[in-house]
């Protein structure tokens, strides 16, 4: 963003910006203790990322109240008013990332003893793709880098297509044997929280896209620029 002739305020956007951050890379870390736990089936660790989750909520309030503060104290125009409504989207897009995050561990506490490894394998694997998804997000953030914005838009589609795989798995998994029912049932939640943890970071993406360029990311599907 561009520098401001009150200085105080490039240090508060600054400041906003390190909280935004920091929250992304807790999300980030909430994730990989999940598919840890359900890696290990280490209940104290699923545990302990449910607990974890009362602490991402309090970052979330932390930033949408410096930038409610802000507005009323800075009266932002143009780029700083899109930059700070932008900032509060995004926590609340992390909150809920940090929500299915606590979910999934929820549903490993859930599971029977031992789980069947193939969907298992899967969601680790979406998992993954999430977490690359909000490291490179956070980055474009940071940068304001519309392109890497876009790819990490765009890489939710790998996300999706295994999420298409694990259903079919488990369904068939669920019919050809009774017993598998339950762990089924949680299998799916699990997948599908990875699934909308995705849609929400894509949704960083479009916040990033608009704060730099001032438009809606889908209405740009059609550049020569950006392949959507």
């Amino acid at each position: 963003m561009q520098k401001h002739i009150v200085k105080a305020f490039d240090a508060e956007i600054d400041d906003l910006n390190k909280k935004v951050t920091a929250m992304g890379k807790a999300c980030e870390e909430q994730i990989a203790k999940a598919v840890s736990a359900l890696g290990s089936m280490d209940t104290a660790l699923a545990q302990s990322v449910v607990k974890q989750d009362k602490a991402i909520n309090q970052l979330q309030r932390g930033i949408e109240e410096k930038s409610v503060s802000l507005l009323t104290r800075r009266h932002p125009m143009a780029g700083d008013l899109r930059y700070l409504l932008s900032v509060m989207k995004i926590a609340s897009e992390l909150e809920r990332i940090g929500d299915y995050a606590a979910n999934m561990a929820k549903r490993i506490l859930a599971l029977s003893l031992p789980p069947v490894q193939e969907p298992i394998d899967l969601i680790v694997d979406m998992a993954d793709i999430s977490r690359t998804m909000i490291h490179d997000v956070m980055d474009a953030f940071w940068d304001m880098d519309v392109e890497k914005a876009v790819k990490v838009w765009q890489t939710d589609n790998l996300i999706d297509r295994k999420f298409a795989r694990m259903m079919a798995m488990v369904r068939k998994q669920m019919q050809d044997n009774t017993d598998q029912i339950d762990d089924g049932t949680q299998f799916i939640f699990m997948g599908r929280c990875c699934e909308r943890i995705g849609d929400h970071i894509t949704n960083i993406a479009e916040d990033v896209y608009y704060m730099a360029t001032g438009q809606i990311y889908m209405d740009q599907c059609s550049d020569d620029h950006f392949v959507c």
